[in-house]
C-alpha cells in the first residue's frame, strides 16, 4: 500500500499517545483512518484524514464483524490475526489486540495488503501504552520505522541510520533473505558502528524498518 499526502482533519478531542502511534501508522502506510476500539465498539482514540465521526462508526461496525469471526471456532477462525476486506470503494482491516481491544483500519479502495512491519510497530506501541498483553504472534518481531540515509540508484544501499538522537554509520553484512521480502522490497543485514547487528527493510515507496535496534 503506497503513501499519499493528506490534508489534516480537525480533531474532536485532544490527541493522546494512542493517536500519535496511530498517526505514525497512517503516515507510513497510506491508511485513511486508524482507530483503537474497545470490546463495546467504543473508539478509544483515532488518527487519519477521515472525518472523526466516520472513523468511529467504522470502528464500531468492524469491531462487531471481528467478534463474529473470532467466535467461529468450528471454522478454525478463533486464532485470527487480522481480517482484511477488499472492496471497490473502500477496504478495511481489523486486528485483535487482546483483552477485548482491536485496531480497525480504513484502507484505500481495492487495497488488500497492510505492511506487517508497520502493524508490528503499531500493535506493540498501542499495547504498551494501554497496558495490554499483545497476542503471541505480535510479540516475536520487533520492527520499528526508522530514518535511513542510503546510496542513490535502485539498490538503495543503507549508509547511515538515525537512532537515539544521532546518525550511526552502517556496515552492510549482506542481503536479507529474499523469501522474507515482498514485491519491490529491499532487505539488508547491517552492523552499527557500536557493533550491534540488525535487519533493515525498505518498503515501497521508501519507508525503512529495522528489527533488532539496540539500546544505545
Amino acid at each position: 500500500m503506497s503513501r499519499r499526502e493528506h490534508v489534516p482533519v480537525p480533531r474532536d478531542h485532544t490527541a493522546t499517545p494512542f493517536s500519535v502511534s496511530l498517526g505514525r501508522f497512517c503516515d507510513a502506510t497510506g491508511a485513511l483512518g486508524a482507530a483503537l476500539v474497545d470490546s463495546q465498539g467504543e473508539t478509544v482514540d483515532y488518527a487519519g484524514p477521515m472525518d472523526p465521526y466516520a472513523i468511529r462508526v467504522a470502528a464500531a461496525e468492524w469491531r462487531l464483524v471481528l467478534d463474529l469471526v473470532l467466535v467461529r471456532r468450528a471454522l478454525r477462525l478463533a486464532q485470527t490475526l487480522s481480517l482484511v476486506v477488499r472492496a471497490d470503494r473502500a477496504s478495511f482491516a481489523a486486528v485483535p489486540l487482546g483483552e477485548g481491544y482491536a485496531l480497525v483500519l480504513r484502507l484505500p479502495a481495492r487495497c488488500f495488503a497492510v505492511s506487517p512491519r508497520a502493524l508490528s510497530e503499531v500493535v506493540r506501541d498501542l499495547c504498551r501504552e494501554g497496558g495490554i498483553t499483545p497476542p503471541a504472534a505480535w510479540q516475536e518481531a520487533r520492527w520499528s520505522r526508522v530514518e535511513v540515509r542510503s546510496s542513490a540508484g535502485p539498490v538503495r544501499r543503507p549508509l547511515e541510520l538515525w537512532h537515539s538522537g544521532r546518525w550511526w554509520r552502517l556496515e552492510i553484512l549482506g542481503r536479507y533473505a529474499p523469501d522474507a521480502l515482498g514485491r519491490r522490497e529491499l532487505g539488508f543485514r547491517a552492523r552499527l558502528e557500536v557493533g550491534s547487528d540488525l535487519t533493515l527493510v525498505r518498503e515501497p515507496p521508501g519507508v525503512w524498518y529495522a528489527d533488532g535496534l539496540p539500546d544505545v
